[in-house]
């Protein structure tokens, strides 16, 4: 299934201290009509300015995955996890029958990260949280696997049917999709 979401019918917050566009209906920005895609709830692009952030707060049955695309995050949460992620990295938490957590920029620069919270596969999991530092250089001219279901071989692994890649492509790459099997890279002339 295939869904076009054109840029300019996103929902966009602006807190002074977060900036965010909601590619799905989020906090303020309700789209009855783009309230998700499948099992995928939510994916936020936001920035947040240093020394600020999400204090402690709830999460229950939702897989949440962040991914860092420049600046650091720091994550804290009532299961006592306490880390701090860099660019092209990716923390996961399976909020399950509930958690506390928090998210902070405790650096000098702007944090920009992606918010995905995927719906899990059932409800009531046992909270988990973990995270996963790749090399930038993992995904250079190829499909990373980031996330897989807990079956698959990425090594987040979630409580749904997801598959999550990162790439960065060189100036003329480009992926050829072919069905559901990573995509071969070729060069484009």
């Amino acid at each position: 299934m295939k869904r076009v979401l054109r840029v300019e019918n996103y929902g966009t917050s602006d807190l002074g201290w977060l900036l965010s566009r909601f590619h799905f209906s989020f906090a303020e920005y309700h789209n009855p009509s783009n309230i998700r895609f499948g099992v995928l709830r939510v994916l936020n692009d936001d920035l947040v300015q240093a020394g600020t952030g999400f204090d402690l707060h709830p999460h229950r049955d939702m897989e949440i995955i962040s991914y860092v695309v420049d600046g650091e995050l720091t994550h804290g949460d009532s299961m006592g996890n306490r880390r701090t992620l860099y660019r092209g990295e990716v923390q996961y938490m399976s909020a399950g029958t509930g958690v506390y957590h928090s998210e902070h920029n405790l650096g000098s620069d702007t944090l920009r990260f992606l918010q995905i919270w995927i719906f899990p596969d059932r409800k009531d999991h046992t909270p988990s949280y973990g995270d996963f530092r790749f090399t930038w250089e993992d995904r250079i001219n190829t499909l990373l696997p980031l996330v897989s279901p807990m079956e698959g071989s990425a090594p987040v692994k979630i409580h749904q049917d997801v598959h999550l890649y990162a790439s960065y492509l060189e100036a003329e790459r480009a992926f050829v999709l072919r069905g559901a099997r990573p995509p071969a890279l070729s060069r484009q002339h």
